[in-house]
């Protein structure tokens, strides 16, 4: 059974994603929250009251009635005991379904939570098509709140003249009749089985649209059940919502129809949170449909004086919420199975499109900011590690956005000297593995995004030779056009990327080892040979050598180690470039 926060996610965004695509499959569990009584519910008390005028006390009704009449209970019949008109019918079952004023002022027989959130849902566009199983009109009334007329199929008759699903705004089929119909399916020979009719109009329902499924317990409704057996290859997915134990008939559908399974505490909290979360998306759309200026240039007014501070926290906050949801969709799941050239291509383009506006409000905090909106920086990282990122995975492509923020964050950070910023990244941006508190940086590692045989398909990758640091190259190219806004110096970018790889380098070296022995473990970056193999100190780039000597000479009053970088100490931070050096020689000698 999938975690509930996760599959809720993941459901908001296909429904966004794909409006009108999938239909609701609603059973008396939605209604029974608002009072309204089952159909065997209302054929019992309907045996009641003529046991009533016989004056008979049975204990079973059910089998008190079969007994006097030597029938199963039926629907039909039974109205027909206690009323002689159609008017009388209609006072009788108005008592079942409608509310007194009484009940209307307690919330009784009055459309639920869960009946307003699916006719919101249907305003938006998201759900045009709802089977249900029940006979009241409570969808119905919570349309019309929202000024929608439904296409209402109760009977074959009523197919006979229905418009396409498509020309309609809202299709409500009940599979079991209406209330003010004296046809309604109850009884279990009536719900065993559909005409020709029915069965070729529900099944037009089940070819072409997705299905989420509450309230419905599959015991009962025999052909109902028998429809969804008939369909072997669904297009779209099915997911089934669960609140107490499933029964027999309920679980082998599920397996059939291999449906997603939530687990709910009641039809209510269920539509709320799934509405919460499509309007969520919907209102993340804005700041997206921004152009990349203006996106800077709101984050620049916010920046400006501490009266946004607010405002700031909410963009930014709503840009990761939508880069999250889209992520978390399931075109972006499993996304290693199957992996081509062609598809890896694709899904790098498909991160960097995603990535552009936040990539951009975050390059601008850093740019302006001097560490008071640090945590937005952390915020954003944690937000969007992947689910159940664990150590124990060698490699995961879903980490490959962290990869990204991670080197634009870092290297406008460098070139700034905004080193708070850049421990925000680095330092203070935690994972859970096994409930154990983790840094970033050991997930963040290029080698733990791609797979060995992935490096061939990246767009740098050279025809001949051997690429030492084929990743780090193709990060290089990648991160030019993400970097231009605040980096437009194609030497500048250069020198700055370089000094993040040997530096990041060092930081893994530091927290991942403990005490003066340091281990090898670390990303090399494409610095190491661009001055010639085998590697050594002199054939350093210039401004890596640079920023080495900078640090040295300042000492511990160093700003990077003040923010906690290397635990403060300079000496920690010479031990660290020596471990360095020796493992990037080790390594580079063999690069020929």
């Amino acid at each position: 059974m999938s975690d509930f926060r996760d599959i809720i996610i993941k459901l908001a965004i296909t429904i966004y994603s794909s409006p009108g695509v999938y239909a609701l499959l609603l059973g008396s569990g939605i209604s029974r929250d608002a009072g309204i009584p089952t159909g065997w519910e209302v054929t019992l008390d309907l045996i009641k009251q003529i046991a009533v005028t016989e004056k008979a006390e049975p204990k079973n009704f059910e089998e008190w009635y079969q007994e006097r009449y030597h029938e199963s209970p039926d629907y039909t019949k039974l109205l027909k005991k206690l009323t002689i008109t159609s008017a009388d019918r209609a006072n009788l079952l108005r008592s079942y379904f409608e509310p007194t004023k009484k009940e209307k002022e307690e919330n009784i027989k009055v459309p639920t939570l869960a009946h307003k959130c699916i006719a919101t849902l249907v305003r938006y566009g998201y759900i045009r098509i709802i089977l249900t199983t029940n006979f009241d009109r409570l969808l119905e009334k919570a349309l019309s709140e929202e000024s929608i007329t439904p296409t209402v199929i109760a009977t074959e008759d009523d197919m006979k003249g229905a418009m396409p699903f498509v020309h309609n705004d809202c299709t409500i089929i009940k599979l079991h009749g209406d209330y003010m119909d004296t046809r309604i399916k109850n009884t279990s020979e009536e719900l065993a089985k559909y005409s020709g009719k029915v069965n070729k109009y529900l099944d037009r329902v089940l070819d072409d649209f997705g299905l989420i499924i509450c309230g419905w317990s599959a015991e009962y409704d025999t052909a109902l059940r028998n429809a969804f057996y008939r369909h072997k290859n669904r297009k779209f997915s099915t997911y089934w919502t669960v609140k107490d134990k499933l029964n027999d008939e309920a679980t082998k559908l599920i397996n059939h129809l291999k449906a997603e399974k939530i687990t709910i505490e009641s039809a209510n909290k269920f539509f709320i949170q799934l509405l919460e979360k499509v309007e969520a998306l919907k209102n993340v759309e804005r700041p997206h449909s921004l152009k990349l200026s203006l996106a800077i240039e709101t984050t620049k007014q916010y920046l400006s004086e501490d009266k946004y501070r607010i405002k700031l926290y909410d963009f930014v906050s709503e840009e990761v919420q939508r880069v999250y949801y889209n992520f978390s969709s399931e075109r972006f799941v499993n996304v290693e199975n199957n992996l081509t050239k062609e598809t890896l291509q694709k899904r790098l383009d498909e991160y960097r499109d995603l990535l552009t506006i936040l990539t951009d409000i975050l390059n601008t905090i850093i740019y302006f900011d001097k560490g008071k909106y640090s945590d937005l920086i952390t915020m954003s990282i944690e937000r969007l590690i992947p689910q159940e990122s664990t150590t124990r995975e060698r490699f995961s492509l879903n980490r490959f956005p962290l990869l990204i923020l991670s080197y634009s964050i870092g290297i406008i950070a460098l070139e700034r000297k905004n080193y708070k910023n850049l421990a925000a990244l680095l330092l203070c941006s935690h994972f859970k593995d096994d409930d154990e508190k983790k840094h970033i940086i050991e997930i963040i590692n290029s080698e733990r995004v791609f797979a060995g045989k992935w490096i061939k398909w990246l767009p740098t990758y050279p025809d001949k030779g051997i690429p030492h640091t084929a990743v780090s190259d193709f990060l290089n190219f990648y991160m030019r056009e993400i970097m231009k806004t605040y980096l437009p110096d194609d030497k500048k970018y250069e020198e700055f990327f370089d000094i993040f790889e040997y530096l990041t380098g060092l930081i893994y070296l530091d927290i991942m080892n403990e005490g003066t022995s340091i281990n090898t473990g670390s990303t090399i970056g494409r610095f190491a040979w661009k001055r010639g193999t085998p590697f050594n100190r002199e054939r350093l780039p210039q401004s890596i050598e640079g920023f080495i000597e900078s640090g040295l000479n300042q000492g511990d009053e160093w700003p990077l180690l003040k923010v906690g970088f290397f635990k403060g100490s300079i000496k920690r931070f010479k031990e660290c470039c020596e471990a360095y050096e020796s493992l990037l020689k080790r390594i580079s000698e063999n690069w020929f």
